[in-house]
């Protein structure tokens, strides 16, 4: 229940506290008074966007504050508190700030919150119903909305919604997978030809530079043999290097009796020889390894130009590049394959979530099925007692593809003339006819739903005489169970009330303000008198208010 509102530097209220009670509370005021400021400021508190220049002074902050007393053990206020990390204090203090700059901050019991979540929050504790409102009563979403709302379907219809938007994510996603999947085994073709290309060339690490070797060496093979056999000749050969050496050493011999020094040398020349005589075998040796084979150098020459074409192709420098090429086009090609999984797993997944939200449809288009006729039933009622004695009501509902509330479209169908059939809502009703069935559906709904406040916003435009004072009976009613604030301008809606607000705009002042008060016994009288007959108050009216007052 609301128990106070501060208002500080919003429109034409520069300061405003108000202590709000529990019962049925009406404002009244003159046209143009201001009456609406005051709902404007409280859905500002309750997370409503600010649309337009709000602060009364730009210069300074605007500051709406509403203190809320919450049922002891409130689930849904603890369980918000707790998920928003939000202390769980009594009472609970609501807070929206404009800042000069355009700025809006919110709060709940000094924490930051974002809009969403004080809209999140505002939305279970107060419900507000404008003029805005009785118009929203002709769209079949509003009207389904209404339908929901009063058979206590709201949480499931928003646990329906949450899966159907899942669903459809899924959907898109599967959807955009399976693209993927179409445009990969496109080029899966072209990526496997190049996977078994490389694949088959049996690629080795730096394979080339043996290649260019073994090539040089069979271009090369018989310059090759001439150079080794060259070698040993001139090494082994009858006038070779080694014959002459051992003529060196045979005469360096005598001579080395004579001078120690000269037998280190020739020891020396003896290493020499003995160096000449292994180079000139090893060379003998390669000689007869080397071998012209023709089709060993084709084979060779092959491989070569494979691997010179594949590094060509492929831009890479080496057969290193080659392997890591092939290596990556294998893992694509894996990836093509789990893609393929993928898109089975997104697709079993989808209709997964496909078979729960039909389900889910059902089971709210079942409980719908069985609730709309009684609640068009106790809208007809309620309407015959708002003064409408052959008004009809009724719903009809029609099966659509899932949406986000469900499979069933609804409308209204609506009649105010036994003479006449029920016909839609939007096209035969009046402003004061769709004013009272708005206020029959919501005094329904906050029956079925624990709603502790709820405000109305002009209900009673359109109505006059008998049907206003049945419309304050109504709004009375309501307020035994719930607190009820009502913006009125009619004296037999005023009457009812257990507090009565006079809304007053003072023109004297430099700036034009507004103030609000509660009436005491004597002026609830005055008031209601001018409400009757106009500034000048005749004796009748006061006569006529405290009727009204006595008759409450």
């Amino acid at each position: 229940m609301l128990r106070r509102l501060s208002i500080r530097n919003y429109l034409l209220i520069e300061q405003l506290e108000l202590d709000l009670g529990s019962g049925l509370t009406v404002i009244t005021g003159e046209t143009g008074s201001g009456k609406s400021i005051v709902i404007g400021a409280l859905g500002l508190a309750m997370g409503e966007r600010a649309e337009g220049n709000l602060l009364r002074d730009p210069k300074q902050r605007c500051v709406i504050e509403l203190e809320v007393e919450v049922e002891p053990g409130s689930a849904y206020v603890e369980e918000w508190c707790q998920q928003n990390t939000v202390p769980n204090e009594a009472p609970l203090i609501l807070r929206r700030q404009l800042e000069p700059g355009g700025r809006s901050r919110a709060f709940v019991n000094d924490t930051p919150v974002r809009l969403e979540q004080l809209r999140e929050l505002g939305e279970q504790l107060v419900h507000i119903h404008s003029q805005h409102h009785t118009l929203l009563l002709n769209s079949p979403a509003f009207q389904l909305g209404l339908l929901d709302h009063s058979i206590g379907q709201g949480a499931a219809v928003k646990a329906y919604a949450e899966r159907f938007h899942t669903w459809k994510a899924a959907r898109t996603e599967l959807a955009a997978v399976r693209e993927q999947e179409a445009q990969a085994q496109s080029e899966r073709d072209y990526l496997q030809f190049q996977f078994d290309e490389l694949e088959a060339a049996h690629l080795v690490l730096d394979e080339l530079p043996e290649l260019e070797r073994i090539l040089a060496r069979a271009d090369h093979a018989e310059e090759l043999v001439l150079a080794l056999r060259g070698m040993e000749e001139g090494i082994s050969g009858d006038r070779a290097i080694q014959v002459q050496l051992a003529n060196l050493k045979q005469h360096a011999a005598k001579a080395a009796r004579l001078d120690p020094a000269v037998q280190a040398l020739v020891d020396r020349m003896q290493s020499v020889a003995i160096e000449l005589k292994d180079v000139a075998e090893e060379a003998s040796q390669l000689a007869e390894q080397v071998t012209i084979d023709p089709k060993e150098a084709e084979r060779s020459r092959e491989r070569f130009d494979l691997l010179s074409r594949l590094q060509h192709k492929h831009r890479v420098e080496d057969t290193g590049g080659l392997i890591a090429l092939r290596d990556e086009l294998g893992e694509r090609i894996a990836r093509i394959g789990s893609l393929a999984e993928h898109v089975k797993l997104l697709d079993r997944k989808e209709q997964a979530l496909q078979v729960e939200v039909e389900k889910l449809a059902e089971s709210m288009s079942s409980k719908r099925k069985k609730a709309m006729t009684p609640l068009a039933d106790q809208v007809t009622v309620l309407l015959r007692d708002l003064g409408m004695p052959h008004a009809i009501l009724l719903f009809k509902l029609e099966r659509m593809d899932p949406g986000p509330t469900g499979v069933d479209g609804i409308r209204a169908y609506f009649s105010a003339n036994k003479d006449r059939a029920p016909e839609p809502l939007d096209k035969v009703a009046s402003g004061g006819e769709l004013g009272r069935v708005m206020l029959a559906l919501i005094s329904l709904a906050a029956a079925s739903k624990e709603l502790p406040t709820v405000v109305f916003d002009e209900i009673d435009t359109g109505v006059s005489g008998e049907a206003a004072h049945r419309i304050g009976s109504l709004l009375a009613s309501m307020a035994h169970q719930r607190q009820v604030l009502a913006i009125s301008h009619l004296p037999q809606i005023a009457s009812k009330a257990d507090t009565h607000l006079l809304v007053t705009k003072d023109h004297e002042a430099e700036h034009v303000q507004i103030d609000i008060r509660p009436l005491d016994a004597k002026e609830r009288v005055e008031a209601l008198a001018r409400m009757l007959s106009g500034k000048k108050t005749t004796k009748a009216a006061i006569e006529n208010a405290k009727e009204l007052l006595k008759n409450r």
